[in-house]
Formats: C-alpha cells, structure tokens, sequence
C-alpha cells in the first residue's frame, strides 16, 4: 500500500463516517429529545443523508482520482458472471427457505421493487465497501484480514442507529447485527475477489 493509497484510506473513512456520524448523531438527538421524529421530514432526510455516506464519500473518491463512474460500477472479470450467479441462486433458496414475501407486489412493479432495493436496502454502501475499501485493503492485507476489517467498519459504521428512536434496526441486537456484518463482508468479499465487479456486490447486497 503506496503513500496514495493510505491518504485514500485515511479520507474515505473521514468523509464515510463525517457524513453519516454526523447526520445520524443529528438526528438521534433530536429523537432522543423528542424535538423531532424519525418519520418526519427532516427526520427521513437525516436518515437517508447518513445512509448515503459510504456511496458519497465513494463520488468523491472517484473524483479526486480521475475515475470514471461508469468504469468503476461495471467494470468485471471476464466469464464472471457466473460466480454472480451462484450468490444470486443462494440467496433465492434463503428466501424461499424464509418464505419471504414482496407483500403482493405486481410482477409489473418489481423492477421498481427492484430499485428501491438498491437504494434503500443498502446496496449503494458497496460502492464503497467493495468499491475502495476492500481494494485498498487488499494492496496490504490478505484476504481474510481485509474482509474482516471491512466488516468490523461496515458494522461500526451502522451503530448510530440503535441510538435514533424508532429506528428499525434496534430490533436486532447490535452484537448479533454485527456478527452478521462480519459474515456477509466474507460472502461479498468473495464475491467481489471472483468477479472484481462492485456493479455485482451492489445488488448483492441490495438482497442480502
């Protein structure tokens, strides 16, 4: 890892963390003094702020060194798909194993479904999980140890929201929560080591 990549390292997580620490802090405040709810206005504009810090902080990477965005999200290894493919297929058989349902929604709607994950369901995190963080990573550290880095930050950075009153995550144990980060950081970190496609961990993600 060069000079270069460790200032990368360094203001990626400033900008990653500044962004979504302070508009998440922001808002748990105001939750926690009853001066404003979550479901309001600016309650969901806080929310959607903060959750956007890793795919932000990603734009702004990107910028400061040349990249184009359109080469970052699809850029893959040739004959990958395949490796995509078999996390898609995995976690299909864990819906169905969960009985998951879209709560009756029109087979018309689901590419709207579908895009809403992306957005909401977490998926544009990997434009900087997978997408800076773990490349950097893996200039330095082996494979295990830069997913289980990315995952012990991916996991921290959602603490926030078990302060933030009415927030969904604070039915699932932080501890339990992040156990899972660390878990899925693993799968995708393998997804992205097969295909080198942050375009295939987002929407991974965005059903994981």
């Amino acid at each position: 890892m060069t000079e270069i990549d460790k200032r990368n390292l360094k203001n990626y997580l400033c900008f990653t963390f500044g962004i979504t620490y302070i508009a998440w802090g922001l808002l748990a405040i105001f939750t926690q003094s009853y001066i404003l709810g979550l479901e309001t206005f600016i309650g969901r504009i806080l929310h959607i702020v903060g959750a956007l810090g890793p795919a932000i902080a990603s734009g702004f990477y990107l910028k400061s060194n040349n990249i184009k965005f359109k080469h970052f999200l699809f850029n893959k290894l040739e004959n990958s798909s395949i490796y995509f493919i078999y996390h898609m297929l995995a976690i299909l058989i864990l819906f169905s194993v969960s009985s998951l349902e879209l709560n009756g929604v029109s087979i018309y709607l689901m590419p709207l479904f579908f895009i809403q994950l992306i957005f909401f369901g977490g998926g544009h995190e990997e434009l900087g999980w997978r997408g800076i963080l773990q490349p950097l990573l893996d200039k330095k550290y082996t494979y295990w140890q830069s997913n289980l880095i990315v995952g012990s930050i991916w996991g921290i950075w959602h603490l926030p929201l078990w302060f933030i009153v009415g927030e969904s995550h604070q039915g699932f144990p932080f501890i339990l929560f992040f156990i899972y980060t660390l878990f899925l950081s693993f799968v995708l970190g393998l997804l992205y080591r097969q295909t080198k496609s942050v375009g295939y961990c987002v929407l991974f993600h965005a059903f994981a």
